[in-house]
């Protein structure tokens, strides 16, 4: 019984792990197809937005399945306050990245801004970040590992803010309003995405500290 116990509770452990290496996953996706529908955005603005919402439903599905692995679970790798955190926030990040896609195609954005696709670069090297450190939970032999890919997701986070003040300094040079209006919308979906990346290296500098 005992031996059976204990295999039970490193299944879940191994299963906890999974959903949230899946999550990282689908983020680094779902980034990447949005770096893709900016680039290539006269051809493939639909079918990338369509892809990028089938993503974030997977995400809500990784998510759901994650908590209720967790409340089946007494014993957790790390802090179950720790991992809801993590899978709660990146959901958010995943949920900016659809939002933004939705607003290009809602407001009928006609082109999007060259410092737009320089943002969605960053987040894509953020979400890379972010997986990479939900990966390395599996088989960590020194927790202060994590603060350095915490440190670069903090670097990117202000390269991105230097992007972001810089665009809405030129944006409100324009006399069009209600273009500024809808722009200055998506630069800041774009900005709040990065800003949840930066939540969650907070989260894992946490977890450096419990632990390390």
């Amino acid at each position: 019984m005992t031996n059976k116990w204990l295999f039970w509770l490193r299944a879940n452990d191994n299963v906890i792990l999974d959903h949230l290496e899946n999550l990282g996953k689908n983020l680094v996706d779902a980034s990447n197809l949005f770096v893709e529908l900016l680039a290539e955005y006269d051809t493939s603005l639909d079918e990338k937005k369509s892809k990028i919402k089938n993503l974030e439903h997977k995400g809500d599905e990784i998510t759901h399945n994650l908590f209720n692995t967790l409340s089946q679970t007494f014993v957790t790798p790390i802090d179950r306050e720790d991992l809801s955190g993590l899978a709660s926030t990146i959901d958010q990040v995943l949920d900016y990245v659809d939002g933004t896609a939705d607003r290009f195609l809602l407001f009928k954005i006609k082109k999007p801004r060259d410092d737009m696709l320089d943002l969605a670069k960053v987040l894509l090297l953020s979400s890379k970040e972010i997986h990479l450190l939900l990966s390395r939970l599996r088989s960590l032999k020194n927790y202060h590992e994590l603060l350095v890919h915490c440190k670069n997701i903090k670097k990117y986070e202000h390269d991105a803010d230097a992007i972001y003040r810089k665009a809405i300094a030129e944006l409100f040079e324009s006399k069009d309003a209600i273009e500024i209006l809808k722009l200055k919308e998506i630069y800041q979906n774009l900005e709040s995405s990065l800003d949840k990346c930066q939540d969650v290296a907070d989260i894992f500098e946490d977890i450096a500290l419990k632990y390390g």
